[in-house]
């Protein structure tokens, strides 16, 4: 992979992680404030976010399957992690396919859709957690999506890893960024000119060392 292509996509990953940040910020002032729709709202961007940053290291396509390897080289990330989970990657990649097929088999059984709260609370008419489209448990903390149920505190915590090593590459390739001053919001370019091909020599990801204070706060503002 070339320089400037594995630039867009480290700093692609590096907004995804940022967008879950805000994402689990909103969902807890939701909660706090009993708005249900924010809270789910919130939550699915979570979700789609982590499934975007999953399907960019781990993709399931051949095609794609050297891009996987590359970051996650750069990134010295193993191929097992939490974030490699493939409920996770076709919430992104297999949306319309995989509600087709809940859709297709909840029919006839009872469904619960955008509830707050416990499965007990429905015993006139059990539901199987498989027949729960969106539903969040605070007593449990798992946010349940079209069948599937994910402890957001887990995925919080993955999502905080890939942060701080994307960031330790991020800063290592836009010094600039991480500065504190009038120029530390300067947008980020990429080249993507001639001069600027050719295979990458990028920095490594290391294993999180220089990890920000953003990714630690993520981690408590993900307890609810």
């Amino acid at each position: 992979m070339d320089r400037p292509s594995l630039a867009i996509f480290i700093h692609e990953i590096r907004n995804q992680c940022l967008y879950t940040e805000a994402a689990f910020s909103i969902f807890n002032q939701s909660l706090e404030q009993k708005v249900a729709s924010g809270a789910f709202l919130a939550a699915n961007s979570v979700l789609m976010a982590a499934s975007q940053i999953a399907a960019t290291i781990w993709p399931t396509r051949a095609r794609s399957k050297k891009r996987g390897e590359v970051l996650r080289e750069v990134l010295q990330l193993p191929e097992k992690h939490a974030l490699n989970d493939r409920r996770i990657i076709e919430i992104w990649e297999h949306g319309d396919e995989k509600l087709e097929e809940w859709v297709g088999a909840t029919k006839g059984h009872h469904v619960i859709f955008d509830h707050i709260g416990q499965l007990d609370e429905f015993g006139e008419f059990p539901v199987a957690e498989g027949n729960i489209y969106r539903m969040y448990d605070p007593k449990t903390t798992i946010f349940y999506f079209r069948g599937d149920g994910f402890k957001l505190k887990a995925l919080a915590d993955s999502i905080s890893d890939i942060y701080s090593r994307t960031n330790a590459v991020h800063r290592q390739m836009w010094p600039e960024q991480h500065i504190e001053g009038p120029q530390a919001n300067a947008p980020t370019t990429v080249s993507t000119t001639a001069e600027a091909e050719g295979e990458s020599d990028a920095p490594s990801g290391g294993n999180g060392k220089a990890k920000p204070a953003t990714a630690k706060k993520r981690k408590k503002r993900s307890g609810n």
